[in-house]
């Protein structure tokens, strides 16, 4: 999906750099976490039968999205990656753009959490976060794509009040290999 937006005007208000919830520590990531992160990333690679993002990129990949959002904070700019910590221990990151597709909205472009930590109610409750901090600095929804065969992830998405289609788009034979996707809103 790719949408013109005419930002004139649009105040490019960011999240916090570190704000919590209950038991979650969120943070705009730095280079020091990139190995981790690429291996709560790589912690996921069984989604990719489900989702093709999830492949083996190389650690200068997730170094390249850290050095991305630092500019971007320091520029005030659109894009943003932040980590997720629980007891002094990284668990997850996600990263988004603010004000994209169009204005006053935050499309996360990625969401991940380390296995181990699934099904612990810690990714309800970092979305559940998000809508709050979000909703605080101006946006009035948060869109994301979702692979249809990920089944865990619909289920997922869904329970946390993603259930506004916006968009789809899909491989145009389905097979073995094919995707779809769609793209789902929460309201603020």
């Amino acid at each position: 999906m790719r949408l013109c937006v005419d930002l004139v005007g649009v105040h490019m208000n960011r999240l916090p750099a570190s704000w919590q919830t209950d038991r979650l520590h969120i943070a705009d990531g730095v280079l020091e976490s990139v190995p981790r992160l690429m291996a709560i990333f790589n912690a996921c690679s069984h989604v990719g039968q489900w989702d093709p993002t999830f492949q083996i990129y190389p650690e200068e990949e997730f170094a390249g999205l850290v050095t991305r959002s630092m500019v971007d904070g320091v520029g005030n700019g659109r894009f943003q990656l932040q980590t997720i910590g629980h007891n002094d221990q990284l668990i997850g990151y996600f990263h988004c753009h603010h004000h994209h597709p169009q204005p006053q909205t935050l499309l996360i472009s990625m969401f991940v959490l380390h296995p181990d930590v699934q099904k612990g109610g810690f990714g309800t409750e970092m979305i559940a976060g998000l809508a709050h901090t979000a909703k605080a600095i101006g946006h009035h929804a948060i869109w994301l794509e979702i692979f249809l065969k990920n089944w865990p992830a619909l289920r997922f998405w869904i329970k946390c009040g993603f259930t506004t289609i916006i968009d789809m788009d899909g491989a145009p034979q389905h097979d073995a290999t094919s995707h779809a996707s769609i793209v789902v809103a929460k309201n603020l």
